[in-house]
């Protein structure tokens, strides 16, 4: 009996093991495939986040605010601005008693300098010869003695130039400036000062247009002729704005709306 025992439980040893290794197998092919699905997830995980990481890192760049101008400058302008901006770079740096703005429609200066001009000239390097320059202006403030306007075919320090002067006791005139054998400023008038109904009162507008044809200047206000003046010492140079406070003076204040260089048969551009 016990032999038969043994050989009994002998027979029965290989049918365990072949359980097992039939478990093992199946085991292996479940991670086998398990780990493919998991590649396969993650691979198509990748797929998709690079999608989205596309979509959301890439959005419409902002752009950095700049000044645009918006307005389009007539054909026969060699400058034109009307202040929706600085976007042409007018100097807006202030200093003791000079100040410099421009707003939304406006390029404002204010002189609080007794006996000194507050100077602006065009923001570009453009020297003209034969133009006409058409410019809005309103004067805010000005004592008797104040006066603000126009310099033209000035050279680069405005030492030698004419100068076109709308005066805070309701006058206007046309000056030369030039510089004597000692080298000290002096100023000619040339036109003026005389008042004319055509040239409205301190805080309402005006527009000061001057042709200037070789020796021949002509200077209109509020489109009607006020005076003809012939010279012939300057024959170009450039164009820039002023506010003079007088000896007397609180403030000179002066907000300039347009300005606007038109060219003529001949003008020189530099």
């Amino acid at each position: 009996m016990p032999e038969e025992k043994t050989e009994g439980d002998d027979a029965q040893t290989p049918q365990p093991k072949r359980v097992t290794h039939i478990i093992f197998i199946t085991l292996i092919v479940m991670l086998l495939i398990l780990s493919v699905s998991s590649l396969f997830f993650i691979e198509r995980s990748k797929g998709n986040g690079s999608q989205l990481t596309t979509d959301t890192e890439t959005p419409t760049p902002t752009p950095t605010p700049t000044s645009i101008y918006l307005e389009t400058p007539p054909a026969q302008s060699e400058f034109y601005d009307t202040f929706k901006n600085n976007a042409l770079g007018w100097s807006v740096s202030s200093t003791a008693g000079y100040f410099r703005t421009v707003k939304p429609g406006a390029l404002t200066l204010m002189n609080t300098n007794h006996g000194t001009t507050l100077v602006e000239s065009l923001p570009t390097n453009s020297v003209f010869d034969n133009f006409t320059v058409i410019v809005d202006l309103t004067i805010l403030n000005a004592s008797l003695d104040d006066s603000v306007g126009i310099y033209i075919r000035g050279d680069s320090n405005l030492e030698h130039d004419y100068r076109i002067d709308l005066n805070g006791d309701g006058t206007f005139d046309i000056a030369k400036e030039y510089l004597d054998s000692r080298n000290n400023p002096q100023s000619i008038i040339l036109f003026g000062p005389r008042s004319d109904s055509a040239l409205n009162p301190q805080g309402e507008h005006n527009t000061v247009t001057l042709t200037v044809n070789g020796s021949q200047l002509q200077l209109f206000i509020n489109n009607v002729r006020v005076s003809t003046v012939i010279d012939t010492d300057y024959m170009s140079g450039q164009v820039a704005l002023f506010a003079r406070a007088g000896e007397d003076s609180q403030d000179v204040t002066v907000s300039f709306i347009k300005v606007e260089v038109d060219k003529l048969q001949g003008t020189l551009v530099g």
